[in-house]
């Protein structure tokens, strides 16, 4: 049964919504450092991996694959998870193929660059699993506007892989068919943002898209914010509640 689950901060003005610093959060200083490069595989080599705080190496952690945004790369990884969570889950983050160290990376919506972000994703879970005890049912994946979107495109995708997918001010893909496999991407479960003065993503495109994903039978948590087209850390900390929910809702 499709479920469309509307937050009450919907229509509630949220004035702790800031934009995130482009500059590392100090709450990252740690006596350790928790980022680190992949180095073992050529084709990762430009992701990012995060181990939580006091890391217990037989917990079996929930893994966020985290699109970075574009204009980005897979460092701006270290600047969203102290907004985030710092010790609920272990998170990786890919880089796209699209751009420069200059003038940042892009996740495009041609064939080629979603056939790359499915795999580098796809090889960057692997990575992750490689360093660390990762629970293999609780998989999500996640990102802001364009790589909200391709994350859309991955999740839908591989259904069996993923237990959510995180759009904050993402639409849904167009073209390529991404909602082929439908009938099983709608087991996944979907947290939805969008922002009301938002540019890139409109209030009505939103309405649409909504009616879709609900005749198709999907459950969507559903958050809407004020402002315009910047990532908010109102937005990651809700994130963060509703995986964590995913995660203690089925957990053995």
């Amino acid at each position: 049964m499709n479920r469309i689950k509307i937050s009450p901060l919907a229509n509630i003005p949220i004035k702790s919504s800031t934009a995130l610093s482009d500059s590392k959060d100090t709450r990252t200083q740690q006596a350790h450092d928790p980022f680190s490069p992949f180095d073992c595989a050529p084709d990762t080599s430009n992701s990012c991996l995060f181990l939580p705080l006091n890391y217990e190496k037989n917990y079996e952690y929930p893994l966020l694959v985290w699109l970075h945004s574009n204009g980005d790369d897979s460092n701006q990884l270290r600047r969203v998870m102290p907004d985030i969570s710092l010790q609920n889950f272990v998170a990786a983050s890919p880089q796209a193929s699209v751009g420069n160290q200059n003038c940042g990376y892009y996740w495009e919506q041609d064939e080629s660059s979603i056939d790359f972000a499915t795999d580098t994703a796809l090889a960057t879970i692997e990575m992750a699993r490689c360093r660390a005890n990762i629970n293999s049912r609780k998989i999500f994946v996640g990102g802001f506007g364009a790589a909200g979107t391709m994350a859309f495109r991955i999740a839908f995708t591989h259904p069996d892989l993923f237990a959510g997918v995180a759009s904050i001010n993402g639409p849904l893909p167009q073209g390529f068919a991404p909602l082929g496999r439908w009938s099983s991407s709608r087991n996944i479960e979907i947290f939805w943002s969008q922002y009301r003065k938002s540019d890139e993503f409109q209030q009505d495109k939103l309405c649409r898209q909504l009616k879709l994903l609900h005749v198709a039978g999907f459950s969507v948590t559903l958050r809407q914010y004020p402002g315009g087209d910047e990532l908010t850390r109102t937005a990651l900390a809700d994130m963060n509640r509703w995986i964590m929910q995913m995660f203690n809702s089925t957990i053995s």
